[in-house]
């Protein structure tokens, strides 16, 4: 019961998240030009984001879109810690947020092949 409740918060965090690069809010846009990613990226970003969030839904029914969707999270994740930390040397703290996406990502996989 808990792996699911994890997989909701996961695909609600997510969710919101890539709605929010493809609306292309004032806020993540200043934090890509930051970054110095392209905006079309921002929105391939975002689109991938929704797509995963629907795939953790999805996963309730048929574990191999959590799967799918775990994975892509787990690739999103490590571009965003890399960047966080590495391209922009922002502090540790900055990147928490996506590490605690990697990790409930990898539970939910795991979870997900038994």
């Amino acid at each position: 019961m808990a792996g699911l409740i994890l997989q909701a918060i996961l695909a609600l965090y997510i969710g919101l998240g890539g709605i929010v690069k493809v609306l292309r809010l004032p806020f993540q846009v200043e934090h890509w030009h930051q970054y110095q990613y392209p905006m079309w990226f921002l929105t391939v970003t975002g689109i991938l984001e929704v797509l995963a969030a629907f795939g953790l839904i999805r996963g309730y029914w048929n574990r191999y879109f959590a799967i799918g969707a775990g994975i892509i999270i787990i690739v999103l994740m490590i571009g965003a810690i890399y960047t966080h930390l590495f391209k922009v040397n922002q502090p540790l703290t900055m990147a928490i947020p996506a590490a605690i996406c990697l990790v409930l990502a990898v539970v939910v996989i795991i979870r997900n092949l038994k």
